[in-house]
């Protein structure tokens, strides 16, 4: 079955070894695609069954997924028509400092792993580093 074009649009990749959940991962990936205005308000997200499909994940996960986005004020569910994105991006300004963020993290994960360290370690590190000595 083809992948929902949404799915294709926002590039989401999950890490299945990861200790963050792939509920968490699949939210992620969503409320970083609005905050830099990829995914505009009122848009439809692929139901939970195409989205599963799509991700190569169980429908509880994307689930758990839509309700954190729920709860996050995000997203909202209407009854028989789906689940679309109720937040609007913020300034640009703020898209900017995010997609800087996002990228010295990806350059971080991308060292780490040439050092041979994974995501965890990583993480890890990043714990032990802002922990009172």
């Amino acid at each position: 079955m083809a992948s929902h074009p949404l799915i294709e649009r926002i590039r989401i990749y999950l890490d299945p070894g990861a200790a963050e959940p792939l509920s968490r991962q699949v939210s992620a990936w969503i409320w970083r695609e609005v905050v830099e205005g990829g995914l505009p308000s009122g848009e439809r997200l692929p139901t939970v069954r195409e989205m599963a499909i799509g991700l190569e994940v169980s429908p509880r996960s994307v689930e758990r997924a839509y309700r954190e986005l729920e709860r996050m004020g995000v997203a909202a569910t209407r009854p028989g028509e789906g689940t679309f994105i109720s937040l609007s991006p913020p300034p640009e300004e703020e898209r900017a400092r995010r997609r800087a963020f996002a990228e010295i993290c990806r350059e971080a994960v991308e060292r780490s792993r040439e050092l041979g360290f994974n995501v965890d370690e990583l993480l890890d590190e990043i714990r032990d580093w802002r922990s009172p000595s």
